[in-house]
């Protein structure tokens, strides 16, 4: 995020949980009956499973595609498969090794506004790969979940913090944060949806109270889950979060 970032936190407005659920599911669907994309990058994840669903829902037929790093263990991948399994959608996987991996941090790192650490970077070439795929498939546009963690307390640290620092931080990810992945599609030419960093979902996500996203297991996304849920994805309802690099296996690249 950008440090000089200044922005006041939206008040929450006192609905119960389920009604902010069906006002954020509304605004989703909007989204995504506007934007219409063809192509999803699809973790198997929280985010990524519901905006997929969002889709099915609408008439809309993705592709999803889920990258692997061949020397790793790729955890995503069961749970794209049954996203897209359930969802009747095309999952193309992309396997990675280490010969692209090499060839493709010049190009990430000409990409981003700052320099990454390798930690950044083993996400980075994940989404690279993903949308360079898309790209080459002549893809219309692709949606992805940026902005899920942050805006709904995805990230383990942000469920022991208090409300206050939540609700300011929740706003600063929206308006000032840094999204990698959204830096790399515009240097490759690709158009990303990310439907959660969307003014209208943004409006209706930050006026849901913590209370809606976190609960006493401090698992985060609960509101989320509830879609999925209701939406039949039980599975992916329950998964703890798994960062993109240990997700996609290149959690076992030390240094980049």
């Amino acid at each position: 995020m950008r440090r000089e970032c200044r922005v006041t936190p939206a008040e929450p407005l006192a609905l119960p949980c389920n009604v902010h659920r069906e006002l954020l599911l509304k605004k989703l669907r909007e989204v995504v009956e506007r934007t219409r994309c063809s192509c999803i990058a699809l973790s198997g994840g929280i985010d990524t499973s519901v905006i997929a669903a969002v889709a099915r829902g609408t008439g809309i037929g993705l592709r999803g595609y889920t990258v692997i790093y061949t020397e790793g263990v790729p955890r995503d991948l069961p749970y794209a498969d049954r996203v897209a399994r359930a969802l009747g959608m095309e999952l193309r996987v992309i396997r990675i090794g280490r010969g692209f991996v090499g060839e493709a941090i010049p190009v990430v790192r000409r990409c981003i506004s700052v320099e990454p650490d390798y930690i950044e970077l083993r996400n980075d070439v994940v989404f690279y790969a993903a949308l360079l795929r898309a790209r080459e498939d002549g893809c219309s546009c692709i949606y992805t979940g940026s902005g899920g963690d942050e805006i709904f307390a995805g990230y383990s640290f942000l469920l022991t913090l208090g409300s206050e620092r939540l609700e300011e931080l929740r706003a600063r990810y929206a308006y000032c944060g840094r999204y990698p992945e959204l830096e790399i599609a515009r240097c490759l030419g690709v158009e990303v949806v990310a439907p959660y960093l969307s003014k209208e979902v943004l409006e209706t996500a930050l006026r849901i109270p913590i209370t809606c996203l976190r609960t006493g297991v401090l698992r985060g996304k609960e509101i989320l889950r509830e879609i999925l849920d209701d939406l039949g994805l039980h599975t992916i309802a329950s998964r703890v979060k798994a960062p993109a690099e240990s997700g996609a296996g290149t959690d076992v690249l030390i240094r980049l």
